[in-house]
């Protein structure tokens, strides 16, 4: 039987604004219900316009941290991309935006190869940092309209938005072509990382399911070839 959680009360971003606010609604009605401000008409307004200033403040700073707690939750915190919640939701929308103004684009998968091996023989660490090297190495090579995502372990995602088929496979290939060439050291050995790609082309009329299960299928399929493996290589 698998482990099961415990459940633990959990407070909603929004009740906590609520909260806040509740609580200097209540500080606010006892000062003007004092009978010594309620003589002093400048002071009951100096009041208002203190507690007015106080209330917009938090109100902006709780504001600001739900928006930091609401990126957290479509984040993945290892590679700083999207994990797989904000990459669906990404991809739901460019859908709907697909369907709606008759666009297109390109979903491509990418598996890293031999992950697995790298982390029995050489530890978590080391998994962990070649996630993180090609977690980055996407951010920085996709355009700013696209979407990168680590959607598994060792599963990345890239979103080509309002793209031509030809000119986004060969972005597509290229990334895989860029990642082939990284390497990173660790333990006097050098990482060299390779790739499986899968690709599926969106138009108006795709379905998110269908759209994933052909990636998925695809880098599968590259898979399978075994033209690529990660290795380790000893120097000398």
């Amino acid at each position: 039987m698998g482990m099961r959680r415990a459940k633990t009360a959990r407070t909603a971003p929004t009740d906590t604004v609520l909260t806040m606010e509740d609580s200097m609604t209540a500080r606010f009605r006892r000062a003007i219900s004092d009978p010594v401000i309620s003589r002093s008409p400048a002071h009951l307004r100096n009041q208002a316009l203190n507690f007015a200033a106080e209330t917009e403040s938090r109100i902006v700073e709780l504001t600001s941290r739900i928006a930091h707690l609401e990126a957290l939750a479509v984040t993945d915190d290892l590679t700083g991309l999207l994990n797989r919640r904000g990459f669906e939701n990404v991809l739901q929308r460019n859908l709907l935006s697909a369907a709606r103004y008759d666009e297109a684009g390109l979903l491509a998968y990418l598996d890293l190869d031999g992950f697995k091996s790298i982390n029995d023989e050489h530890g978590h660490l080391a998994g962990d940092e070649l996630l993180r090297i090609v977690g980055y190495f996407l951010k920085q090579n996709i355009r700013a309209t696209d979407y990168a995502a680590r959607v598994g372990g060792d599963e990345f995602a890239v979103l080509f938005v309002r793209a031509q088929n030809a000119p986004a496979r060969e972005r597509a290939r290229s990334l895989v072509r860029g990642i082939d060439k990284l390497s990173f050291r660790h333990n006097g050995k050098t990482v060299v990382v390779r790739a499986s790609l899968g690709l599926a082309y969106y138009d108006a009329n795709s379905e998110q399911a269908e759209l994933l299960a052909r990636a998925d299928a695809a880098m599968y399929a590259d898979k399978k070839k075994g033209s690529r493996a990660a290795r380790m290589i000893i120097n000398g």
